[in-house]
């Protein structure tokens, strides 16, 4: 249960969202839960036939759901939409950005700024923050306690950087980005060269781009760029445990699941989805729309609007044909010795 601390009326709602309501105009509502803990206050969702017996035993104060679930709800608060999960989303961004209005923004005496850093207030800067020299952080913007900003970062207006966050030097950062906790931007790129039985580290020198409605995940890295620019896209959602290389660069809402590893200079076009623990190969291409599917190794470059499968990554119902053949392989054999035999 998600309880804001904004109450919110049902006509606030109906107001800002224009949706189809039915019951009681007075509702004041003051969470988000599941259906077995909702109370009389809460909200939830039915948009699939298996929960109707959680929903309609649950004490939810208001239920969002479809026209044709309503009618099973009888008498009680709903919202009839066509699309229930969707609405729900809607209705919690509301209310966090409701919530967002009662932040109280301050900076904590125990954090640390540089010289010729700008604070453009109102900004919220937590304990135990250190921030660089000549950096820049934009209004309404959130960097949460322990969190460390290297020298001439800039992060736009209405960020949430939370604890525990790393964002080395020369970092720029759009606006509405939001980095999770753990989470590392800007460390050095991988980069050696074996001279005389050494490894010789190559200097990085370049930064990372970060652009403006990016969400990276927690305990995520994305390395700087040898020189230029290691580059996310505006949109672009990235989950917790993901590695990118320096000097990739990746388009625009594109989706890499948890524990995708990009290797160094590779391109990501928009609109990709990369399904979890995806690796790819330095200097490849994936095209604009491409869905790679989980646990694929990717050694070659990926045209656009294409379903990749399997190590190495094949087009994905190839794949999948051989997955299916793999199961008959054992009596195959048998087949084969004993054909063996009769000669």
């Amino acid at each position: 249960m998600k309880v804001f601390k904004t109450e919110l009326p049902i006509q606030n709602v109906l107001s800002l969202l224009k949706l189809n309501y039915r019951g009681d105009t007075q509702l004041v509502l003051k969470n988000v839960a599941e259906p077995a803990e909702a109370t009389p206050d809460s909200v939830i969702f039915w948009e699939q036939e298996n929960y109707k017996d959680q929903v309609v035993a649950s004490q939810a104060g208001l239920v969002i759901t479809t026209d044709s679930y309503a009618e099973t709800l009888g008498n009680r608060n709903v919202l009839i939409v066509e699309k229930p999960y969707f609405t729900m989303m809607q209705l919690i961004t509301l209310w966090l950005h409701l919530d967002s209005g009662s932040i109280d923004y301050r900076i904590e005496p125990t954090s640390q700024v540089g010289e010729g850093t700008a604070l453009e207030s109102p900004v919220s800067i937590g304990s135990n923050v250190f921030i660089g020299a000549n950096c820049k952080i934009g209004k309404y913007s959130v960097i949460e306690a322990n969190t460390v900003i290297g020298d001439n970062v800039r992060i736009g207006q209405n960020c949430h950087v939370y604890p525990n966050c790393t964002i080395y030097a020369d970092t720029v950062i759009g606006e509405r980005v939001m980095i999770h906790s753990g989470a590392v931007i800007g460390a050095d790129g991988f980069g050696y060269l074996l001279l005389d039985g050494i490894q010789q580290k190559i200097p990085q020198i370049g930064n990372v781009i970060i652009h403006n409605d990016v969400e990276i995940g927690a305990n995520t890295t994305i390395d700087r760029a040898t020189i230029g620019s290691t580059v996310v896209g505006m949109g672009t959602k990235i989950d917790n445990l993901v590695q990118i290389g320096h000097n990739c660069v990746i388009g625009k809402h594109s989706i890499l699941c948890s524990q995708v590893g990009l290797a160094g200079s590779t391109n990501v076009g928009d609109y990709v989805y990369l399904a979890g623990q995806v690796g790819v190969a330095g200097h490849l291409s994936i095209g604009d729309a491409a869905m790679i599917g989980a646990q694929s190794g990717v050694a070659s470059d990926i045209a656009p609007k294409t379903k990749m499968f399997g190590t190495p990554a094949r087009e994905a119902t190839h794949t999948m044909r051989i997955i299916a053949a793999e199961k008959h392989l054992p009596d195959m054999y048998r087949a084969y010795l004993k054909s063996l035999k009769q000669k």
